[in-house]
């Protein structure tokens, strides 16, 4: 085989590889890391906004996907203004699609963030196709 057949026979493998029809997942290699969106919270001085809580939702549905995270998890989160929007734990249920999900983040009962994202998957991970994630609170 000449060098030109070789690098055809691999761009053709390439292209078929990522044709975009994702429809069928079982031949798509995936990278080994759990991708998270996060949402970053800062007031106007750029300082991280430390929530007392959190919560997503699915809009449509009205089903809640807040990441359940232990004490010390959630710490680190209120230190850097740094909250789960969306991971790779829903990657297998909504695969292919698109989501409309709602984040809110609440202080002393108050709701002080309230935005809404679109979010989806591929055949490997999470993606974020709209909204902003870097949120400024008063």
């Amino acid at each position: 085989m000449t060098m030109k057949k070789f690098f055809t026979y691999i761009f053709l493998l390439l292209l078929l590889g990522c044709n975009g029809d994702k429809s069928d997942c079982a031949d798509t290699f995936c990278t080994e890391n759990f991708v998270t969106i996060t949402v970053f919270i800062n007031d106007t001085s750029d300082n991280p906004v430390a929530l007392d809580r959190f919560e997503v939702l699915i809009i449509e549905s009205g089903i809640d996907i807040t990441r359940i995270v232990n004490e010390s998890e959630f710490e680190i989160m209120k230190q850097y203004g740094t909250y789960p929007l969306f991971g790779d734990e829903y990657q297998q249920s909504y695969v292919n699609t698109e989501v409309q999900v709602n984040f809110k983040g609440i202080i002393n009962n108050q709701v002080i963030v309230n935005e809404n994202f679109t979010v989806g998957a591929d055949c490997c991970h999470v993606n974020l196709i709209s909204g902003n994630t870097n949120i400024i609170v008063d």
